[in-house]
């Protein structure tokens, strides 16, 4: 039983090959080159327009923090705080607990009239969340 029913699907096969032609065509000759596009899985991005000039430094700034409270924003701002306290002592550093904290909350058309309401010139926005 088990014999005839290979044989029984080889002749299918045959059959339909034989029935299309795919089985007695020529070898099919090479295609033609095919260019894809594909987007940089690191996410890296060609900037094409500055949406504001860069500053040369910032020391004597005003830097405001922005957080979309991802990744532990309680920790690290400080962090950045410190090292950029270090680096450029005499920048001013506006927290973000001063500004409207989360994804929600900071993805509004005002989030840039509250910065310039306090005088940023530089802001660190959300954090690998």
């Amino acid at each position: 039983m088990k014999k005839r029913i290979i044989w029984l699907m080889w002749g299918v096969f045959l059959m339909a090959g034989l029935w299309t032609g795919n089985l007695l065509a020529a070898a099919p000759s090479a295609a033609a080159p095919v260019t894809l596009e594909v987007y940089n899985p690191t996410g890296a991005i060609q900037v094409s327009y500055l949406f504001a000039p860069r500053l040369a430094d910032l020391n004597g700034k005003t830097i405001c923090e922005v957080s979309d409270d991802g990744w532990e924003a309680y920790r690290t701002f400080p962090a950045f705080r410190e090292a950029l306290q270090e680096k450029f002592p005499t920048a001013k550093i506006i927290p973000y607990t001063e500004f409207p904290v989360g994804t929600y909350e900071i993805d509004v058309d005002n989030i840039g009239d509250l910065l310039k309401k306090k005088g940023c010139q530089a802001a660190i926005v959300g954090n690998a969340g």
